[in-house]
């Protein structure tokens, strides 16, 4: 478990906003916002399900693809419990960055892992395209991504519905 940083949610909120084009578009309605990220969150454990199965079966690209597949779904659900929308690439990477940058500042050492993960889940993503891992790096890039998503999950829980 991580030193619990002190992070607020509206630094959360700043620092995702901060790797956003600035356009109308990316604000999301409470109820646009929660649907979103309850679709991410699903799509996440679709995808980390899926990296455990192709390494079962020794099929490394999908590894490296689901593996960033998860990664993009873990920064557009915590936008999206934010109220924000992130889409391209581009800002997923963008946003992660900010995330990065605010965790370091307060916990150095989970800062390394969420930047690890985060040119991980990049460069499987590339892998996918390119075929132009070995197996044993795939494989140590996936750990390092599901540790960067388990250590966002664990640092920006979604917030808990009113009942």
């Amino acid at each position: 478990m991580a030193n619990q940083p002190n992070i607020t949610p509206q630094q959360v909120a700043d620092a995702i906003r901060a790797g956003l084009p600035n356009r109308p578009d990316v604000v999301l309605s409470s109820s646009e916002a929660s649907e979103l990220a309850g679709t991410y969150r699903d799509n996440l454990q679709h995808y980390r399900e899926h990296v455990l199965k192709s390494a079962a079966d020794g099929d490394y690209l999908q590894v490296a693809e689901k593996s960033w597949g998860a990664y993009t779904q873990t920064i557009k659900a915590i936008a999206a419990e934010h109220r924000l929308r992130v889409r391209s690439h581009t800002i997923i990477l963008r946003v992660s960055e900010r995330l990065v940058s605010l965790v370091s500042l307060r916990d150095p050492a989970s800062g390394v892992v969420l930047d690890n993960g985060a040119n991980s889940a990049h460069s499987m993503h590339i892998h996918f395209y390119e075929n132009d891992l070995p197996a044993e790096t795939v494989i140590r890039r996936a750990d390092g991504v599901a540790a960067a998503i388990d250590l966002l999950q664990e640092l920006f829980p979604p917030e808990p519905t009113a009942s």
